[in-house]
């Protein structure tokens, strides 16, 4: 006679049937994290995809002082955050749910990583409240390139550890959370205004002597050049801000959002710098360059450094430059956390001069002219910003049919575009290109190639 339990286990054998772990299904750990200033996210959470049960939720970041998260909010959010055909494959998929009934923006990462060695679609998901939500949607590209960088590192860690028990990656993520709410509440605090006033810049009427002018020119040219990108460094607060402000200008409402001015209560928020925030100043006394350029290089475009104690404005690279050296510093940092190794990464300095340039020229020399009164430089300035954009989509326009829609892109030859274009000097080409990589990502490459394909290593 066969022994029953002998029985079941071939049956379970035969039928591929995995046991459910009872433990581990009704598991799910809450982090509190404590507030800092008024954030106005709820917390983040993660659930991960079981076979067995279905989506699951794994790990609760709450912030302290915030509407504790429901059981039912819990598995309302794990339970349409993820589903059986979510497959990211190797790369980050990410997607935005307005649930107004809920009362709830669920910004849902998802990734493939590893829960008890076995590979499972993840979704982490950051929940702000729904009245937030017009805020939200000005910063949502900032918070998809800081979360994104976080899970990339999570993923590494899963992997490392996936003959373990998982908690050191956790352990790990966990910590950088407190960083990235900080940088919510910083955005929320210290954050430009959609709309700028001209009388904070330096064209308001009588700061036109204030800053030497073509310190000024070689300022915005840069910023124009680095798709918008500036840190601005000196010994006064009112001086940085008024040149965050003039070069806030130059950006749209959404991407001042992002940025951040400088405050005198830098004692309860103390600034660092943020990555992939376009504007940010600080004051000399308080910010070494050096310290920072690592995570300088990998933010999403190139930086212009505007130092107003020396009159100095430097890059480090052009964009396409940047994008490479970018991608070759992220995957050296992956494989440090890999190896755990604290061999220096290698970084780059700020020593590029800014092209010269007319357009900026230009618009100096017009703007100054100019009654300062009933919003005539207002309405230059805006006429300037749609110039740039007709030569942006000029050159996008001409690139797409030289190369039939970008098939052929060997045809493209930089003498010939700025020859037919007319983008002389150098300073206006790099100025048009940066400003047609906002309207088109990928041109800027496409047109003045990659390092990768001249084997170019910096390492």
């Amino acid at each position: 006679m066969m022994d029953r339990s002998s029985s079941t286990n071939d049956l379970l054998r035969s039928n591929s049937i995995v046991l459910v772990d009872q433990e581990e299904v009704n598991s799910v750990t809450v982090s509190i994290i404590s507030e800092y200033g008024v954030c106005p996210a709820q917390g983040l959470l993660l659930c991960y995809w079981n076979n067995i049960i279905g989506p699951h939720p794994h790990f609760v970041w709450q912030i302290e002082g915030k509407p504790s998260f429901f059981d039912e909010q819990v598995k309302y959010l794990s339970t349409h955050t993820l589903t059986s055909s979510d497959d990211p494959g190797s790369s980050i998929s990410c997607k935005l749910l307005f649930l107004k009934d809920h009362n709830m923006v669920v910004h849902i990462f998802l990734f493939q990583g590893y829960q008890n060695n076995q590979k499972v679609t993840f979704a982490l998901s950051l929940v702000v409240p729904f009245e937030k939500r017009e805020w939200y949607l000005a910063i949502h590209g900032f918070c998809e390139l800081r979360l994104s960088s976080m899970v990339r590192r999570l993923r590494v860690l899963q992997e490392k550890y996936k003959n373990e028990d998982n908690s050191p990656a956790l352990q790990a993520f966990s910590a950088k959370v407190p960083d990235f709410l900080r940088s919510l509440t910083r955005l929320t605090n210290f954050g430009l205004p959609p709309e700028i006033e001209l009388s904070d810049t330096v064209f308001a009427s009588g700061q036109d002597k204030h800053l030497d002018v073509e310190f000024m020119r070689r300022a915005i040219a840069g910023h124009l050049q680095s798709c918008g990108c500036s840190i601005v460094i000196g010994n006064t607060i009112h001086e940085i801000n008024m040149v965050l402000y003039t070069l806030a200008l130059f950006l749209s409402p959404s991407e001042r959002q992002c940025s951040l001015h400088l405050a005198e209560s830098g004692n309860q928020f103390p600034f660092k710098y943020e990555p992939d925030v376009p504007l940010q100043g600080f004051l000399k006394s308080s910010f070494i360059v050096e310290d920072n350029l690592l995570s300088i290089m990998t933010s999403k475009n190139p930086t212009t450094l505007v130092d107003l104690s020396t009159l100095e404005v430097r890059h480090m690279q052009h964009y396409n430059e940047h994008e490479y050296m970018r991608h070759e510093v992220i995957t050296k940092e992956l494989q440090h956390l890999w190896l755990e190794s604290v061999e220096p990464i290698p970084v780059l300095r700020f020593q590029k001069d800014i092209e010269q340039d007319t357009l900026v020229q230009s618009l100096q020399k017009e703007m100054y002219m100019l009654h300062p009164h009933g919003g005539v430089r207002e309405t230059f300035l805006s006429t300037f910003g749609r110039l740039l954009d007709r030569h942006a989509l000029a050159l996008i326009k001409y690139v797409e049919d030289l190369t039939h829609g970008g098939k052929f892109p060997q045809k493209v030859t930089l003498r010939k575009i700025r020859t037919d274009l007319d983008l002389h000097p150098e300073g206006n080409f790099r100025i048009i290109i940066a400003q047609a990589e906002k309207l088109k990502p990928g041109i800027y490459t496409m047109v003045c190639g990659s390092l990768a394909t001249r084997n170019w290593d910096f390492m």
